[in-house]
């Protein structure tokens, strides 16, 4: 067999690496503000293979974490709006403005236009399993009767657990003691050992936690209870108002992308959300996707957690560095 020159071989490296590099920028991309194996990681990796099908080309997964999603948020508003780049956003998208202030530059509503709502989760009140406190109600008679002298855990600073615990305090007039942890899953751990009172975080936080018994669910924050955990009431039936809040999933493009591309976009996700292996792949996770997953869905669901959010930060007077 015939060799090939020394130097042919570091141009035809370069040569492939080029290619490769260039696939890739030609491939769509979903941005997922997080590290690799967390819930929206989860998720884009559970659509993604079937979005690639339904447009016909290539779809990669791009992690880019830091700063609560601002950083990946930032980065896709100054990407081309060609379609090309779609952003994976929760409910830290509507936050994030709320607490960086001074560092966010764009403005969720304005630079970017909804593709498609992906999925919902309700968030649980859980104690530790011998806690006295059997309901939501017991908690807030427990808290007036001691201010500041029962805990609540959080996954962080300025994180849907914290806002969810300041907004149990506002809407019950209560006030409890913030514990914050760098991630919910340390948080309900420690629930689990008795170390921390009180937690309000997804099921899919609890992990094997609550099946084992080690954690008890007191109150749901849904509108109706949640079919995989009918004894659980929800806050409303708790006596405890304004806690109808759900974790959430969806995915937007970037301001002045054509009509044409958006509704490409969102008639590629309509069909891939609407098969039943993406969906059951959703519902592994720990996430129901909606009846309606429209982008007039997510649209509202951003316009309402917007204000929202930024009433709780203001009303707790929350500061994030």
């Amino acid at each position: 067999m015939r060799l090939l020159p020394r130097f042919v071989l570091p141009a035809l490296a370069l040569a492939l690496a080029t290619f490769g590099a260039g696939a890739q920028q030609q491939a769509l991309r979903i941005v997922v503000p997080y590290s690799p194996g967390g819930s929206s990681d989860v998720l884009a990796r559970a659509f993604s293979a079937e979005l690639a099908k339904a447009l016909g080309e290539n779809v990669i997964v791009d992690n880019r974490p830091g700063a609560g999603s601002l950083l990946a948020t930032q980065y896709v508003a100054t990407q081309p709006a060609d379609g090309r780049t779609l952003l994976l956003v929760d409910v830290p998208f509507t936050i994030v403005p709320a607490l960086y202030r001074e560092r966010v530059r764009y403005d969720v509503q304005k630079d970017f236009v909804p593709v498609s709502l992906i999925g919902e989760s309700p968030t649980y009140l859980f104690v530790n399993e011998a806690s006295p406190l059997h309901s939501a109600g017991d908690l807030v008679k427990s808290a007036q009767a001691r201010p500041s002298t029962i805990t609540i855990a959080s996954g962080g600073n300025g994180s849907l657990t914290h806002l969810m615990a300041e907004l149990f305090m506002i809407n019950t007039r209560t006030r409890l003691v913030h514990v914050p942890y760098k991630g919910a899953a340390g948080a309900i751990t420690d629930v689990a050992a008795g170390h921390v009172q009180a937690i309000i975080t997804t099921m899919a936080s609890a992990g094997g936690l609550y099946p084992a018994g080690r954690v008890r669910a007191l109150a749901v924050s849904a509108p109706q209870r949640h079919p995989e955990t009918p004894n659980v009431p929800t806050f409303e039936e708790a006596g405890v108002p304004g806690m109808n809040v759900e974790s959430w999933w969806g995915v937007v493009v970037r301001a002045g992308t054509s009509p044409a591309d958006q509704a490409r976009l969102r008639d590629a996700m309509h069909q891939v959300l609407s098969q039943p292996a993406v969906r059951a792949r959703i519902r592994n996770a720990g996430v129901d996707v909606p009846a309606d997953t429209s982008a007039d869905a997510l649209r509202k669901t951003v316009s309402a957690d917007v204000v929202r959010w930024r009433e709780v930060i203001e009303r707790a007077n929350i500061h994030v560095e």
